[in-house]
């Protein structure tokens, strides 16, 4: 007669079978890295549910619809490149029958956990939101980076998720800084070889944080500090601005700022429910691309005294699943210098 198992263990059980799974059906494919293969992919828009190949994804925008004369001197169109395609293509590495099992085993986790952790647990979900060349070329417009020079001092990523955007950005310091909420992405940090990894929800007092840890932060804090895609997903956007500015090296620190146009702000619990941020952001939630940043610029990130120095926009990319080789939000990336005290 066969054993009972507990539910808690038929969930862990599934779990790992289907990370192993996924792990050997992507150790035996291989993409097809070719022209047809990538415009054949289906990317499905998690805003409006419009489904398009990749040439229709967004990198420009009408820079004259901006009333902002400093919103128009900066934005500079990114491109997209053969690495943001490798990302494309990663969904079908994996498989569709990997997919489906992964998927099973992520819906049984979130009866109990948020979709966050859900993913941190099965190693799915990761993110793309620019590549090794693009991160450079925002980073040198910023004279952060010069083209040939050697690595910056310090790098903080506040929210880092699995730690993928992470390493695009870490490769131009020489040490790394990861902040995560998550204790699941956290772990992911870890196991990436990341060593200084915060598992906090604030970053109020981050330098002195990671000075504590015995680092050799200069007291006036970080070169190059990234949030990316957080301000419509925390409790607290304006506060963060404040935060982001004090852990920023004055008057040369350099904010890499990522942002969801439209901008549709919600709070995941830790049990995956959603609620309303406790301080709001005065952006539409739908329109223009060039509205939702200008609203994003006047009633969020100029009020806290950043310097904007380039503006661009790029297609935020999740891995995809059974049903679509990708997701895609679009994201406006301001390049800000902080504030003299």
């Amino acid at each position: 007669m066969r054993a009972a198992v507990a539910p808690r263990a038929r969930v862990a059980m599934s779990v790992e079978r289907a990370r192993a799974d996924a792990r050997s059906d992507r150790a035996r494919a291989r993409p097809r890295a070719t022209a047809d293969a990538l415009e054949d992919l289906r990317v499905r828009c998690a805003h409006c549910d419009a489904v398009f190949a990749p040439r229709a994804l967004e990198y420009g925008a009408d820079a004259r619809r901006f009333a902002s004369e400093t919103l128009r001197d900066a934005f500079d169109a990114l491109e997209r490149d053969e690495e943001t395609n490798g990302f494309l293509l990663r969904g079908r590495e994996r498989g569709d029958a990997a997919h489906r099992r992964l998927a099973r085993a992520c819906d049984e986790l979130r009866k109990t956990m948020s979709l966050t952790e859900a993913n941190a647990t099965l190693g799915r979900g990761a993110m793309h939101v620019f590549s090794t060349k693009q991160a450079r070329a925002l980073l040198t417009s910023a004279g952060a980076v010069g083209e040939g020079e050697g690595r910056l001092r310090w790098f903080l990523d506040v929210g880092a998720g699995c730690g993928e955007v992470t390493e695009t950005l870490a490769k131009n310091f020489e040490k790394t800084c990861a902040t995560e909420s998550s204790r699941g992405m956290a772990k992911r940090l870890r196991e990436r070889g990341f060593d200084v990894v915060l598992e906090s929800d604030t970053i109020e007092d981050v330098v002195g944080d990671v000075r504590r840890l015995g680092e050799d932060l200069d007291e006036d804090g970080f070169d190059v500090v990234a949030a990316l895609n957080l301000c419509d997903r925390i409790d607290a956007p304006v506060t963060l601005m404040s935060q982001l500015k004090r852990a920023l090296k004055p008057g040369t620190g350099v904010l890499i700022l990522a942002i969801v146009v439209p901008f549709r702000p919600f709070v995941e619990g830790a049990d995956g429910t959603r609620t309303k941020p406790s301080e709001t952001v005065d952006a539409p939630s739908s329109g223009s691309w060039e509205a939702g940043v200008e609203a994003l610029w006047e009633n969020l990130i100029a009020p806290a005294g950043f310097e904007l120095i380039r503006l661009a926009r790029v297609p935020y990319i999740s891995e995809g699943d059974h049903l679509f080789d990708a997701y895609v939000l679009d994201d406006a990336v301001f390049v800000l210098r902080a504030p003299a005290r």
